[in-house]
């Protein structure tokens, strides 16, 4: 009723500033259309202008335009004087008249067939019903903005859409998705050199490793984003960006358990919040700072702080948070006793989010109705929500790797089959070509000169024809090669964002290098690192298989490593070992016996104290060599995998402990380096050469040393295929 209100004056402000002069009665009137059409462009210039600066104004100026564009009957400026007035309102969260505007500019954009302005609508339109909580209606929306701006080729356009298509699927729990759209989007923008593009897509690309729950990853994002936009606020003037890279750090830092600097961040978000009379950002810094006081164990505080986000959101029609919010509310209930009520918060959590298919507020829902139920003594309803928790939770933690092998695996069978069909069909048109051509010569033998002339003539021209087939069938299996390899380096494009990033390593690690060679185009091999009270955890890792199947497994080792470390209180090289192949032999499903599944991973882990130069390591069948002084000491690993093994074992993985000295080297590496077939004799490499190679090469410059392992392994190998993907660390202290 308020924004009824406040919209009738505004409208009344429009009809008294603009239809009568400043102190008399009469009618403004233009001498002329050109000066009416320049003055809807003045307004519809003002209103962008003033967006986010005056939103009120903004919104006067575009209904001034509206009006005038009424009085001349121009359709044409009229779409953008309807799409501005409808994004000022968007600004102000007053989405109701926000979505009558837009989609005034949407008709009129499909009446003048101008599909640059359908487009935008389509995708502030989808802006607003996402901000509103309606996923389905902004996804629905955001694809039709996409097909079209793909159309035009308006690769500005289609990196913003797909940005805003990422996000819904963060939301919706299809983060292999989401990461797709967002990584095209990135490199969209870094192909146009738009700086709040690539700000903005690294801003959705930290949230989305912040839900995988790789901070240090999310944290780099970040912080690429926050410079960019700290530039912006400088020369534009413009706060946004950065206060939702703060917000976003805040919100990092709060699920790493660190709750101290998560405050801290969320403070300095509502204040610059409350400067900028940012109520949306107000509500949701309320809504954060409830959660961490909740953790905190501060209940009437976060209390206090959540019923407010909720307030102010529900003024704002805002219910992107209302799942987590009433669901924070239910869990304080039960906290302080109060079981109905919360038994209330927390079933009105549970529904909202499963009718918004929020797949993540509901498998929290499920947990909290379980934990209520237990202390209620009805085990019975507390198990049915426990098992439903923990089966969606497999689902969303599977989902990334199984829909893409089960994808891959779909693909690459039915090419093959494709591929098969078609070279028996060559050969069977080339036998039979052949046939012909056999019966011909023995039929023209009997035959005059000149007949013997017009066999050889069609002869010949059945030969070209053949050929002609079999060359455009040879492009076709060239083009479906060329299809797989796009995809697989896609792929790689993928993998590769999840290694940790060469600045991350440089600041942690100091002087180093990575040699990777992949035997196919994305790899089995991989490295890791993170860092965690004043400590470096850093592995080389070897995948069962190699290519993509090789590369699945990898993706499914970095994400565990991620949490393990993330959640571990006792940080040992062997407790993250066992913790690993634990959840490795889990998430896959594996048993003992012949018909059990034995993938896994050979690893070295090593963690590295900065302060003491205390090593300790463990290793599941690879080593790790220290060269000190032309000597090499090796720490051997135990003879057991990451993952199921041959027979049961119940053995926990050792640790070992080593006093580093300053300009030691530390080799990690895969056994595919030292098992390649080469030389004069085509034998292995082996381990008693390699170590001599490190020990020649292991004084000089970490850029020289890894020149040297490259030129060795090339002129060993000589023309031998590659056996396996490679991969050798070195790290200097």
């Amino acid at each position: 009723m308020i924004k009824r209100l406040f919209h009738v004056f505004l409208i009344f402000l429009v009809f008294h500033v603009f239809t009568y002069g400043n102190q008399t009665d009469t009618l403004i009137t233009y001498s002329s259309e050109t000066e009416a059409i320049q003055k809807i462009n003045e307004l519809i210039e003002l209103s962008e202008s003033n967006r986010n600066r005056n939103p009120e104004k903004s919104v006067i100026c575009g209904l001034s335009a509206i009006k005038i564009c009424e009085e001349i009957e121009n359709s044409e400026l009229r779409y953008l004087a309807e799409f501005s007035t409808g994004f000022a309102y968007y600004i102000q969260n007053d989405f109701e008249n926000a979505l009558i505007y837009l989609n005034n500019s949407l008709e009129l954009s499909r009446m003048s067939e101008n599909s640059e302005g359908e487009a935008s609508s389509l995708n502030r339109i989808g802006n607003t019903y996402q901000l509103m909580g309606e996923f389905e209606k902004s996804l629905h929306y955001y694809e039709q903005a996409i097909t079209i701006n793909r159309g035009l080729q308006n690769h500005q356009e289609i990196a913003r859409t797909l940005t805003n298509l990422g996000s819904v699927y963060r939301l919706y729990g299809n983060y292999e998705l989401a990461i797709n759209q967002h990584l095209e989007a990135l490199g969209m923008y870094e192909g146009l050199q738009n700086n709040e593009g690539i700000a903005w897509s690294a801003l959705n690309i930290a949230r989305l490793f912040k839900m995988m729950k790789n901070y240090q990853k999310g944290i780099e994002y970040v912080n690429q984003s926050l410079n960019i936009y700290k530039k912006i606020e400088g020369e534009q003037e413009l706060s946004t960006g950065v206060t939702l890279c703060l917000k976003e750090l805040g919100s990092i830092y709060y699920e790493m358990g660190n709750l101290i600097i998560a405050a801290d961040y969320s403070e300095k978000v509502l204040e610059r919040n409350k400067i900028n009379n940012n109520r949306l950002g107000i509500a949701n810094s309320y809504s954060t700072l409830g959660k961490i006081y909740f953790d905190e164990r501060n209940y009437k505080k976060a209390e206090s702080f959540l019923i407010q986000a909720k307030e102010l959101k529900d003024s704002l029609n805002d219910n992107t948070e209302t799942a987590s919010i009433l669901r924070y509310l239910g869990n304080i209930y039960l906290m302080q006793g109060q079981t109905t009520k919360a038994r209330s918060y927390l079933k009105s959590s549970l529904l909202f989010a499963q009718d918004h298919n929020l797949k993540e507020d509901i498998k929290e829902a499920y947990l909290a109705l379980s934990d209520l139920h237990e202390k209620l003594s009805d085990r019975k309803k507390a198990l049915f929500y426990f098992k439903r928790y923990t089966r969606l939770k497999d689902s969303l933690d599977n989902q990334k790797i199984s829909e893409l092998e089960l994808q891959y695996e779909f693909d690459k069978e039915q090419r093959r089959v494709e591929y098969v069909q078609q070279q028996k069909e060559i050969e069977q048109k080339a036998k039979l070509q052949k046939q012909k051509i056999f019966t011909l010569v023995f039929i023209g033998g009997f035959l005059f000169m000149i007949v013997l002339a017009i066999v050889i003539f069609k002869s010949y021209q059945g030969k070209k024809r053949t050929n002609i087939i079999l060359t455009q069938q040879r492009d076709q299996i060239s083009h479906q090669n060329n299809i797989i390899t796009d995809s697989i380096e896609y792929a790689k494009r993928i993998q590769t964002a999840l290694f940790p990033q060469q600045k991350f390593m440089e600041k942690s690690l100091g002087e180093h290098f990575i040699f990777m060679k992949p035997k196919n185009i994305v790899s089995g091999d991989f490295y890791w690192m993170a860092e965690k009270d004043d400590k470096i955890v850093i592995t080389v890792a070897d995948c069962t298989g190699h290519g993509v199947p090789g590369a699945f497994m990898s993706m499914l080792g970095i994400a565990f490593l991620n949490e393990i470390v993330n959640k571990s209180v006792e940080l040992t090289p062997g407790n993250i070992l066992d913790q690993l192949r634990e959840n490795i032999i889990d998430s896959l499903h594996q048993e003992y016996g012949l018909r059990g599944s034995k993938d896994g991973m050979d690893m070295a882990l090593c963690i590295i104290d900065k302060k003491t130069f205390e090593m300790q390591y463990a290793g599941a069948y690879n080593s790790v060599f220290i060269v000190r002084k032309k000597e090499v000491q090796e720490l051997k690993a135990d003879k057991m995998p990451i993952g199921i093994h041959a027979v049961k074992i119940e053995k926990s993985f050792s640790n070992q402990a080593f006093k580093l000295e300053k300009d030691d080297m530390i080799y990690l590496f895969s056994d595919g380096y030292v098992d390649q077939f080469g030389g004069e004799e085509g034998m292995k490499f082996k381990q008693k050469q390699f170590k001599e190679l490190l020990i020649n090469i292991s004084e000089k410059p970490v850029d020289t040393q890894q020149k040297s392992i490259e030129e060795t392994i090339a002129k060993w190998q000589g023309d031998q295929s590659q056996l396996d993907d490679m991969m050798i660390m070195g790290i200097r202290i």
